[in-house]
């Protein structure tokens, strides 16, 4: 068991800091326990994903750099590389990567929520393994529409914010795919600015954070232009970028928390459950009680 700090309560309403608060609060004190899970499970994808950017980007910065010898100006133009194999590898494991990351965290706080507070990632695997295809083919396909919508109007905008509750809605509800989009439909009614501006203000956060671990690997286009010695090392270039997609990862793991508190809060907004528990826990509490009280 990998222990944690006492308890967050999930299922209670929360406003615009109390759940920032509560997202970084859960960070601090489930720090280790949510680190290993995570090193565990995510980034092997995620080490995929970065060497995959890595030859893509030195494969570009070669034909910029005229490393090819005599190519054409098809070759060298931004569509030649958009449509290559390497390109569509390398968004395809981001993209798994991503959603391997929410499905993780999520896992961790649903068995975290159900485990009065004590993990194994043991338990979190379980939720992980029967959730995971459905998570990776569902992705893609809201990946897929919601691009289609952001060229409609900016219509994916809208759809990302809504789109954003889809893995915890799957793994604590238990849903299948068109359940799920019904269920991130209802609870974002009249709620998605408030929404959209907690997950923004995570996500500024997130970026803050996050724009150390890929400044290494940003600086090298840079060097090779100086002429830096070792900077041309295409190994160099695919480790930095390995080493810049796990920790990147990692920093996600911020709007990751943050989604799943606002799921809770839009839960109880709507739903009411935290209420229902501690109502039916009351009760439950009084009919022992009477019960004891007959043997005196």
């Amino acid at each position: 068991m990998l222990p944690t700090s006492q308890k967050i309560n999930f299922r209670e309403e929360r406003d615009f800091g109390q759940k920032l608060n509560a997202t970084f609060h859960f960070i601090r004190s489930n720090f280790k326990a949510l680190f290993r899970t995570v090193l565990l499970y995510v980034t092997p994808v995620a080490l995929v994903s970065g060497i995959l950017s890595g030859l893509y980007q030195a494969r570009l910065l070669k034909k910029i750099g005229g490393g090819y010898g005599q190519e054409s100006y098809a070759e060298l133009s931004f569509f030649e590389q958009v449509n290559s194999l390497n390109y569509y590898a390398y968004l395809f494991f981001t993209l798994v990567s991503v959603l391997m990351l929410m499905l993780t965290v999520h896992s961790y706080m649903v068995v975290y929520q159900d485990e009065e507070g004590r993990v194994e990632p043991a338990a979190v695997w379980q939720h992980i393994k029967v959730n995971l295809v459905k998570v990776i083919y569902s992705g893609v396909a809201l990946a897929f529409l919601t691009l289609l919508g952001l060229v409609l109007l900016g219509f994916g905008i809208y759809l990302s914010i809504v789109f954003s509750l889809f893995v915890i809605i799957m793994v604590r509800e238990e849903l299948d795919f068109i359940p799920t989009v019904e269920r991130c439909f209802y609870l974002m009614k009249g709620n998605w600015w408030a929404t959209f501006g907690f997950l923004l203000m995570a996500g500024l956060i997130q970026s803050v954070i996050g724009w150390l671990p890929a400044l290494p690997a940003m600086l090298i286009p840079t060097l090779r232009m100086f002429e830096v010695p070792g900077a041309d090392s295409d190994v160099l270039l695919v480790f930095l970028n390995a080493f810049a997609s796990v920790l990147t990862v990692f920093v996600y793991a911020v709007s990751a928390v943050a989604i799943g508190f606002q799921y809770y809060n839009l839960v109880e907004k709507k739903d009411g459950i935290g209420y229902m528990e501690q109502a039916d826990r009351i009760g439950r509490l009084q009919i022992t009680s009477s019960a004891n009280e007959g043997h005196y």
